[in-house]
């Protein structure tokens, strides 16, 4: 029996969509043991996470804790610990980042967005990631990724086959076994079908200042608030000056998931302006929670939300503001778009990234090279 090691370095990370990605991914994998054969199987199954790591619910798939408390530098970790107890067998990176020397692994890249939207991010960061997708791209035989679009940037920015990616896509089912926060509404201030919705991080390819924009120039008419969800992080994203917020606008910070549940579950609509994705989970949440979804045009978003949405020019503030007044005057067209999602997600789902996964990483893992 052979043993495949994930990187766990995002069970010690502040969840994001990278993060949640990963997170959901490996309990879909846990379940999948459950029902295989031990022949069917043949893989030792160990995530590695630092010692500070809270660590998801596992029952097929074992956990260690590994590295010294003197080095609790997530950086460090992975890129020195990690490859030291994993030698000598398949690693397994699903939340982007993935140590530079190891030369047997799996690594999953969500996006080219550090070549395509440079201005995005800090020179440090854009530098550092650009510099690790194309040293790793070299080493590695197989990577993963999330969209068809994301593979296809990813072959041209790094120069790479089509046939050494395969595709996973992501999900909103985690959004199923959340309990919805009650007191999240009168905590904010809100009414049920009295807000929209926005939910991204600080990144400037969120598009938020459009969004303010579109939402600033609706007819007076039209007086539901805008609850933006999402946290900062100015180690990683560009710094942009912030519009100063109307009196309508909520700015939620981050959220719990029984926060966001309620708040997508009594929303007019999820908003989703981002000028770049490399797949997009707000949306497939939002829909897994029967809220109805307006959304860009751009990248992979439209792959993504298939029929289920109501698109728009994410560069045009008036096309956005447009798209929020339909939601805002039409309960036909919101409880339609309801019915659109509720069917579109069932083809997505975190147990069919799993399979993808279990597929690839069988046929390749004989052609990764061994450690030198």
């Amino acid at each position: 029996m052979r043993t495949v090691f994930i990187n766990g370095k995002f069970t010690a990370q502040r969840t994001t969509g990278v993060q949640r990605s990963a997170r959901c991914i490996v309990l879909a994998l846990d379940r999948w043991l459950s029902s295989v054969t031990p022949v069917a199987d043949g893989v030792h199954w160990v995530l590695l996470c630092p010692l500070n790591a809270v660590v998801p619910e596992l029952r097929h798939i074992e956990v260690r804790k590994v590295g010294w408390r003197a080095a609790q530098n997530l950086h460090f970790w992975e890129q020195v610990v990690l490859p030291l107890v994993a030698r000598g067998t398949v690693l397994l990176n699903l939340a982007g980042a993935a140590p530079l020397f190891k030369r047997r692994q799996v690594c999953t890249f969500h996006d080219a967005a550090v070549f395509d939207c440079p201005e995005a991010f800090t020179p440090a960061f854009g530098a550092w990631y650009r510099f690790v997708f194309r040293h790793i791209a070299r080493r590695t035989r197989l990577l993963l990724t999330v969209s068809v679009f994301s593979k296809s940037r990813l072959t041209a920015c790094l120069g790479i086959s089509p046939a050494r990616v395969a595709v996973m896509h992501g999900s909103g089912d985690h959004m199923l076994s959340v309990r919805s926060d009650q007191a999240t509404l009168p905590r904010l201030g809100l009414q049920p079908q009295g807000y929209f919705v926005a939910v991204g991080s600080s990144n400037p390819t969120k598009n938020f200042r459009a969004l303010l924009a579109a939402f600033a120039g609706l007819p007076a008419r039209c007086d539901a608030q805008l609850v933006i969800v999402g946290g900062t992080n100015d180690a990683v994203f560009a710094s942009e000056p912030r519009p100063v917020d109307g009196e309508r606008i909520v700015r939620a910070g981050a959220a719990s998931d029984e926060e966001l549940k309620a708040l997508y579950e009594s929303a007019l609509g999820l908003v989703f302006p981002s000028v770049y994705e490399g797949f997009g989970l707000p949306p497939l949440e939002a829909m897994r929670c029967g809220c109805p979804v307006a959304a860009s045009t751009a990248a992979s978003i439209p792959e993504a939300c298939g029929e289920a949405a109501l698109y728009f020019d994410p560069h045009s503030p008036a096309a956005i503001g447009a798209a929020m007044m339909r939601l805002f005057d039409e309960p036909e067209l919101r409880q339609q778009l309801r019915t659109r999602g509720a069917k579109h997600v069932q083809d997505f789902g975190w147990e069919a990234a799993a399979r993808v996964l279990i597929q690839h990483l069988g046929t390749s893992d004989r052609t990764i090279p061994t450690d030198r």
